[in-house]
């Protein structure tokens, strides 16, 4: 396949698609760069983070579905990896008017979370040249209290959240492949209730896999218990 090259813009780095970029996004960006990488570059109508070659990295910290269009356009020119971070570890900053308070969240992020994700585009590894990288990720969270705003918080509102480490990361390069993480501590059939036991997780997001995978041709419905689907994975 041809590859088209990037065109280089000629504004300063820090103007381009960064007006809105969190810092966790900015700080992976700056990790994912390797010394003969460019960040922030133009390739066909989109600005991607970072570009190495023929090759694109694309750093999703949320919202899969925004991707649709954008993958479409740089996967006829260029291979892309889509970079999801998980934070595994994750330390709570209060800024108060006495200082700093900082505790450890009790919330460990896990693969399972990619699904909350991949709901709104569950054939995104359908797509040939693209890979997915889950980076599970220690962070810092910082948070401003706002008498106004996150009532469910109490109204302590996020601020920013930086990266601390990289700890480790896992690439995909189809659902099927996505699918084999889990698959040895499932059963050969399995109804959501099943995937959420096994898997230790929510029912909610086991819904989610069940959908994901078998919209994405991986597993399909063998049955029924009761009111329940039974699904197998396809040979």
């Amino acid at each position: 396949m041809s590859r088209k090259p990037a065109t280089r813009l000629n504004v300063p780095s820090d103007r381009i698609g960064t007006l809105r970029e969190g810092a966790l996004h900015r700080d992976l960006k700056a990790f994912y760069a390797s010394q003969d990488a460019q960040t922030e570059q133009l390739v066909g109508k989109y600005v991607v983070d970072v570009l190495h070659g023929d090759h694109v990295i694309e750093i999703q910290t949320a919202n899969f579905g925004a991707l649709r269009d954008k993958l479409d356009d740089l996967l006829t020119t260029h291979s892309v990896m889509v970079v999801y971070p998980i934070a595994v570890n994750k330390v709570l900053v209060k800024h108060t008017a006495s200082g700093e308070q900082r505790r450890k969240s009790p919330r460990i992020g896990a693969a399972l979370d990619v699904f909350d994700e991949l709901v709104y585009t569950p054939t995104l590894l359908d797509r040939p040249n693209l890979d997915l990288e889950l980076a599970y990720v220690s962070i810092e969270e910082h948070r401003e209290y706002d008498p106004k705003r996150a009532w469910r918080r109490r109204h302590w509102v996020v601020r920013e959240r930086r990266l601390e480490a990289v700890i480790e990361q896992e690439r995909f390069s189809s659902m099927a492949n996505l699918f084999d993480k889990f698959a040895e501590r499932l059963p050969n059939e399995f109804t959501t209730a099943k995937i959420a036991s096994c898997l230790n997780t929510t029912r909610n997001k086991a819904q989610k896999f069940a959908y994901c995978f078998r919209l994405s041709d991986v597993i399909h419905e063998c049955g029924k218990d009761g009111n329940a689907v039974i699904y197998q994975r396809k040979n």
